[in-house]
């Protein structure tokens, strides 16, 4: 069983196929891969299938590394040297962003799921004297300049009406 998360994005899922190849795999027809992992619908522009006569000039975890420019540690590579059937490459974008749960048939097993590191590391603490301190809190009280400003702009505004008002009594 394989639960695959919604948006799921940057993974390589490993299968193992332990039966002969059913018809059409090269060709990623779709009885083919309905054969392989049941009532699923996939992309398969992002499934490949490695049979071993593919692998005469590289291993499994070289043509991850190579091809798919996905780092494979030492263990999972160990691992994936020991697979001699055809083995089943699906990227996370086969399955469409869509969170599903494909239920493998008795023959089909999912040896590991690779990921992509995160690019993104967490920000550090700058250790320098000049980043401490505290930041000011709230406005600072305003200027007098400020202050005579504000009254002299309000007693003009009145000024203004009360002349607006006898030119229009005067009228």
């Amino acid at each position: 069983m394989i639960h695959i998360p919604a948006n799921d994005h940057g993974a390589i899922y490993v299968l193992e196929l332990n039966r002969p190849d059913p018809e059409g795999l090269a060709d990623k027809t779709d009885a083919a891969m309905m054969a392989v992992f049941g009532p699923v619908v996939l992309n398969t522009d992002y499934v490949d299938a490695i049979t071993p006569d593919m692998l005469t000039d590289m291993t499994l975890p070289d043509l991850i590394q190579n091809g798919y420019e996905m780092h494979v540690d030492t263990a999972t590579a160990e691992e994936l040297r020991g697979l001699f059937g055809t083995v089943i490459l699906v990227m996370s974008a086969a399955f469409g962003g869509d969170e599903m749960t494909i239920d493998l048939p008795s023959d089909v097993r999912l040896v590991t799921v690779l990921r992509e590191a995160p690019a993104m590391s967490a920000p550090r603490t700058i250790p320098t004297e000049s980043a401490t301190g505290t930041l000011p809190q709230g406005r600072k009280k305003p200027s007098d300049a400020a202050m005579s400003g504000r009254i002299a702009t309000y007693a003009l505004l009145i000024l203004f009406a009360l002349v607006g008002l006898m030119i229009w009594i005067a009228a």
